[in-house]
């Protein structure tokens, strides 16, 4: 029934929205997983990848204690109790076609300063989080550590190849910066936010 409300949701919103830039999309999406799991949107990001023939969504939620007391399904709340507090993000991956991803490629960048991930910095929450071809319809995840250079009192991008988003615990925003993408078309908006509300946050929640 949920996943039903879910459908009814993503189809209003694909009538109702205008051709948005890429920042105004992914706003859209974080509010949307801040509502339906009750986390405070300042712990998340969205971005939205297009990636030659890669399309996925990822997502990314802040580990406290305050993630804790969200409305996430049990096994994503065991996964992640170690991690409260210790400068982490959960990561999701949700592909809109069959895609490619590597969670090596993703990176941060605060100031000047760029921040690399290694291997040991991400642990798998689902078996697949790693480097391969994702099907459209899955959600995979995993968790990423952030490196001791990252000051969490001020904004930083994350970055997935070209394209990026802004994180910020305090709500925080930093300039506008030139993106391969300007608008996403349409089309591209409906799907990604119907990957968004029947596959991402039904996984979220354990519908």
């Amino acid at each position: 029934m949920r996943k039903i409300a879910l459908l009814g949701v993503a189809l209003a919103l694909g009538v109702a929205l205008p051709a948005l830039g890429q920042s105004a999309i992914e706003e859209l999406a974080k509010q949307q997983i801040a509502q339906k799991t009750g986390l405070d949107p300042n712990l998340l990001a969205t971005l939205f990848v297009t990636d030659g023939e890669n399309q996925f969504i990822l997502a990314f939620v802040y580990v406290t204690e305050q993630t804790m007391q969200s409305q996430l399904k049990p096994e994503l709340k065991q996964a992640i109790a170690p991690y409260v507090n210790r400068r982490a993000l959960l990561t999701l991956l949700a592909p809109a076609k069959t895609s490619f991803f590597d969670p090596l490629r993703i990176n941060f960048e605060q100031g000047q300063a760029r921040f690399l991930l290694s291997a040991q910095s991400i642990i798998k929450v689902t078996p697949d989080f790693g480097a391969g071809q994702f099907e459209s319809g899955t959600v995979s995840a995993g968790i990423l550590l952030l490196n001791d250079g990252i000051d969490l009192s001020k904004p930083f991008r994350i970055y997935y190849g070209a394209q990026s988003t802004v994180f910020s615990l305090t709500g925080e925003t930093l300039p506008a910066q030139p993106n391969p993408l300007l608008e996403l078309l349409l089309f591209l908006q409906f799907l990604f936010l119907n990957i968004l509300l029947l596959f991402l946050i039904p996984f979220l929640l354990g519908l």
